[in-house]
Order: C-alpha cells, then sequence, then structure tokens
C-alpha cells in the first residue's frame, strides 16, 4: 500500500510539473506571436515617391552655384589679365589647374565617396568650393589682384569641383533604381546645371561692368556657392531623417538601408577586376567627352573669327550649346529609363560630334557655321546622362559607382589638357591667331570616339557574349531579368564558370536577413546575376592591364603637356569644372 502511496504521490507530482511545463510554453508561444504582430505592425513604411523628388531636387540645387562659377573665370579672362597684370601663360595656369588637381585626386575621393556614402562628400565638396570662391573673391577685392591668392582660391575650388557631382551621383544611384529614375536625376541636374553655368557665364561681364569691378562677379558667385552649401546640409539632414523614419531601399544593392557606411565593399585590388567593357566605354570617354567638353574652350573666339562679329555676339552664339541641353537632357534621362539603349546613345553622341567638325573644318560659310553648331548642342545633349548611366550599369558592383565614375572622370581631365594645349600651341603658331588649325585635333577626337562606340555597338546588339555589360546596358528594364536569364545560360553553355554563377546569385530557396519583403528579394537576386554576368573574365587579364597602363599614360602625358604649355605660354581657354562626365 505504502508503494502504491508512493507512486501515486510521484505520479502525481510528474503531472503537475508536466501542467506548469505546458503553461508556460503556452505563455512562450503567445508572447512570440505577439511579438511577430508587434514587429509587424511597428515595421516602417516604404519611402513616399515626394521625398525622393524632395531629395532629387535639393541636390540640384545644391550644384547651382558650383556650375554658376564654371565659365567665370574664361568668362573674365580679358579683364582679370589686365587688372592682375598676368600673361597668357599664367592664365592658362589658373584655368588649368582644376583638371590637374582632379587628375588624381577624383580617384581617392571617389573611393572615399563609395565608402562613407555621397550625402557627407556632398556637404563637404560645397564647402571646399565656397571656400575657394571666397578666397578668389577677396583675391579681386579693393584692388588687391594678388595672383598667388587667386590660385590658391580657384585650387580650392577645383577641389570640391571635382568630386562634386560625383558625390551626388552617388546619392542618385542609392535613392533611383536603374529604369527608375536613375537617367532622368542625372538629366535633370545636368539640366539645371547648364542653365547655372549660361547664366554665370552670360551675366559675369555685365555685372563687372556695370558694378565697377569684377570682384562683384566673384562674390555673386560665392554666395550662389553659400546657397549650395546650405541645400548640400539639407539633403545631409533629410537623408539621415528619411533612414530613421522610412524604409529606404538602397538602389544599388537591393538592401534596406540602415546607413552609407561600406566597410570592405570595395578595395584598390578590385580596379583590375573591372571589366573589359568599362575600360572600352573610358577609351571612349578620353576622346568623345574630353573632345565636346573642352571645344568649350575655344567655342566664343571661333564664332568670332568665323561670323566676323564682336565678343557679345560670339559669346551668345557659343553659349548655345548650354541652353539646348538644359531642355532635352531631362527628357533624355526618361528615355533611358524607359528604353535603356545607352550603348546606342554613346554612338549618337559621337556622331553629333563628328558631324559638327566635319562641318567646321572644311566649310565656312554661315549657315554651315551655324548648323555645326545645332550638331555641337546636340551631342553635349546626348553626353552627359548616358555616360554616367552606363558607368553604374557595366560595372559588376553598383557599391563601387564612385569609384569607377572617378577613373573615367580622371582620365578625361588628362584628356582635356592634352588637347587644348595641343590647340592653343597650333593656334600661336599661325600667323593670324586662327583656330583652323586646332580644329583638325577635335575632328581627330571625333573620328575616334565615333569607331569605338560604333564597335561596341555592333558588338551589343549581335554579339553580346564576350562583352555581356554591353548588352544588358542597351535592354530595357521590363526585360532585364529575361535577358540576365539568357545570357547567362549562353555563358554555362560555352565555358565552366557554372561555380562562379552558382556563388554569385541569391539562392532561390533563401532569403538574406532583411529581404523579407518579396519585391526586395527579387531585386537582390536580380542584381547578384547582374554581378555574376558582368564579373571580368579571368581570359582578358591583359587586355585590362593594357587598358589600365594607357589610363595611367594619358594622365602622365597630361601633366608634361601642361609644363609645355606653360613653357610654350600658350592660349589659357580651358573652362575648368566643365568636365563633370
Amino acid at each position: 500500500m505504502a508503494d502504491s502511496k508512493f507512486l501515486s504521490t510521484e505520479d502525481t507530482l510528474k503531472y503537475s510539473s508536466r501542467q506548469a511545463s505546458d503553461k508556460r510554453s503556452g505563455l512562450i508561444s503567445k508572447d512570440s506571436e505577439s511579438s511577430g504582430i508587434a514587429s509587424l505592425n511597428t515595421r516602417k513604411p516604404k519611402l513616399p515617391l515626394g521625398w525622393r523628388i524632395a531629395i532629387l531636387t535639393l541636390t540640384c540645387l545644391a550644384s547651382f552655384g558650383n556650375h554658376w562659377s564654371n565659365g567665370l573665370i574664361v568668362a573674365l579672362k580679358t579683364t582679370i589679365i589686365k587688372e592682375v597684370h598676368i600673361n597668357n601663360s599664367q592664365f592658362a595656369t589658373l584655368v588649368a589647374c582644376t583638371n590637374l588637381v582632379n587628375t588624381f585626386l577624383c580617384i581617392g575621393l571617389g573611393f572615399c565617396i563609395d565608402t562613407w556614402g555621397g550625402p557627407l562628400f556632398s556637404v563637404i565638396m560645397a564647402l571646399f568650393h565656397l571656400s575657394g570662391s571666397i578666397v578668389m573673391a577677396g583675391s579681386a577685392t579693393n584692388n588687391f589682384n594678388n595672383y598667388p591668392v587667386l590660385i590658391v582660391g580657384k585650387v580650392l575650388a577645383a577641389i570640391g569641383d571635382g568630386s562634386l557631382d560625383n558625390a551626388q551621383h552617388r546619392i542618385f544611384s542609392t535613392y533611383f533604381a536603374r529604369g527608375g529614375g536613375f537617367a532622368f536625376s542625372i538629366g535633370a541636374i545636368w539640366g539645371v546645371a547648364n542653365l547655372a553655368q549660361f547664366t554665370g557665364q552670360s551675366t559675369a561681364n555685365i555685372i563687372a561692368t556695370n558694378l565697377g569691378t569684377y570682384a562683384w562677379a566673384l562674390w555673386i558667385s560665392a554666395i550662389i556657392a553659400l546657397f549650395s552649401v546650405i541645400c548640400a546640409v539639407a539633403v545631409y539632414v533629410l537623408d539621415k531623417w528619411l533612414v530613421v523614419k522610412y524604409e529606404v531601399t538602397d538602389h544599388t544593392d537591393g538592401a534596406t538601408m540602415k546607413g552609407h557606411l561600406r566597410r570592405g565593399v570595395f578595395s584598390l585590388k578590385a580596379v583590375r577586376q573591372l571589366p573589359v567593357t568599362f575600360w572600352i566605354v573610358v577609351l571612349f570617354s578620353v576622346f568623345e567627352n574630353a573632345g565636346v567638353q573642352s571645344f568649350v574652350s575655344i567655342s566664343t573666339q571661333f564664332a568670332q573669327q568665323r561670323l566676323k562679329k564682336g565678343a557679345v555676339i560670339g559669346g551668345w552664339v557659343s553659349s548655345f550649346y548650354l541652353l539646348l541641353p538644359a531642355c532635352l537632357t531631362p527628357v533624355l534621362g526618361i528615355v533611358i529609363d524607359l528604353y535603356g539603349q545607352r550603348v546606342s546613345f554613346l554612338f549618337v553622341s559621337a556622331l553629333m560630334f563628328l558631324i559638327s567638325m566635319l562641318l567646321l573644318k572644311f566649310s565656312h560659310s554661315v549657315p554651315t557655321f551655324i548648323a555645326a553648331y545645332v550638331f555641337y548642342a546636340l551631342a553635349q545633349c546626348v553626353t552627359p546622362a548616358p555616360q554616367v548611366e552606363i558607368i553604374r550599369s557595366i560595372i559588376a558592383d553598383p557599391q563601387w559607382f564612385a569609384t569607377a565614375f572617378a577613373i573615367k572622370k580622371s582620365v578625361v581631365q588628362a584628356s582635356i589638357v592634352i588637347i587644348t594645349t595641343a590647340a592653343g600651341k597650333l593656334q600661336d603658331d599661325t600667323a593670324n591667331d586662327s583656330l583652323d588649325p586646332a580644329v583638325t585635333l577635335w575632328l581627330v577626337y571625333a573620328f575616334v570616339c565615333t569607331a569605338v562606340s560604333g564597335a561596341l555597338w555592333v558588338v551589343a546588339n549581335w554579339f553580346p557574349t564576350p562583352l555581356p555589360a554591353a548588352r544588358l546596358s542597351q535592354v530595357k528594364p521590363s526585360r532585364m531579368q529575361e535577358e540576365v536569364k539568357m545570357l547567362l545560360a549562353r555563358r554555362a553553355h560555352t565555358s565552366s564558370v557554372g561555380s562562379d554563377i552558382d556563388i554569385a546569385r541569391v539562392d532561390e530557396g533563401e532569403k538574406e536577413d532583411g529581404a523579407d519583403d518579396d519585391g526586395e528579394f527579387e531585386e537582390k537576386k536580380l542584381l547578384s546575376d547582374e554581378k555574376a554576368l558582368k564579373k571580368a573574365k579571368p581570359g582578358m587579364d591583359g587586355m585590362r592591364w593594357i587598358f589600365l597602363v594607357a589610363s595611367a599614360g594619358i594622365i602622365a602625358i597630361g601633366w608634361i603637356m601642361f609644363g609645355l604649355g606653360v613653357e610654350w605660354g600658350v592660349h589659357g581657354s580651358v573652362i575648368a569644372g566643365t568636365t563633370g562626365e
């Protein structure tokens, strides 16, 4: 009996313990369920379109001061040479320092922008530009007219000018996806930039004449630069607030953005891994971008010689290239967002540039001259948005965008120094200071860039397997997923890179932390598939090294040509800062 009673008591204790355990499990289950419901209820809302438009607007305004001052020094060339008592060689040093400073600095700053984000460096670059503008204005105040101080101010401004656009493009790449407004944002900011430059350039001498000193033109530029700094700070603060308040998707990697700091995303060793398509675009830009942008340096004087009119008429005619892009670049951005065709637009811009230079070289009639400047304006219009967009489109990881863009820009800066210095020497060697021999240089640039873009266009449309990145840059966004699958299948069939593809792709059965939204997961998966296609192919290492060494060589030649230009005393007519793309 005693044993029976003991067993009964023991069973009772087990039962009670089990019951208590079940109650605890039930409470835990309810707590988990409540926690899940609370998590769903506290999930941040998606970022509204209105705030993205606010970021776009403020970022565009933050570039206004930078571009207002772009043509200011060159527009005031005659006055500055007279008041500061300098010669053409010294003026050439003044205006070319922007290009030289940014041949190397752009690359380092591009790496920093990729690491710490566009909003922060947008403020820093705008502050550099403001400080340089104040120093330049101070150098001309109260008849101080100090050349070394003017140089210091120009260098400070050049540091800001060279990478401000890169930081702003990085902001757009975060908030706008390819085919989802990124190209429009680039078109919009360059529309604003062209309007700002046109206004600053066309009013500089009017302000200097009516107010008695060119210092006022520089001080007004500094005031507008202060306005741009305020806008850049507003972008930085708004970006911080939006990340806290809303669920912001970073369109460079498809993940929910928690901040801009990216440790370990990029290393300088990865420069060697940039695909051949990227280096072909750099080669194109060395001739097309540098050619189109640098022609601005002689456009006013060339118009005066051909039209046989004064500086005012020549200036207004040559400034036409700024008005047409201001109207059309945003529209072009929308077209790229909807239809792609980035390589096609590169080819079109090269053709417009070539037609313009052919007309200027082989005809001297006024109607032909006007037609040439219209084609030049069209080339200028088609240049910015496709060139920025295609860099983001062809690199394997969009988070490298600022660094890749900076590499391209550094080489372009050096190319501009080369062509403008050589053109100045050819002009100075003529008996009547004619620019006709110099046009031959721009014609050569136009031929080369047309040949490069034409070859790339043929490959992208009919032979996509060797350069899949070029093909994907042509595709409509709505067909991107289908095209990626087709190119992956071709590569898997024709080569043994299946393991690379598998590693790069996100497993369809798994979702990364924070990717619980189907749309976000699909965007991540598409980006990872694209990355697999755009990765540098092992068999093309030699070609990549050739392009890399050639780019470094162009930068070195740019510095050498600048030194020769100072020794020759060539006309300083480079418009510093207009080479943002």
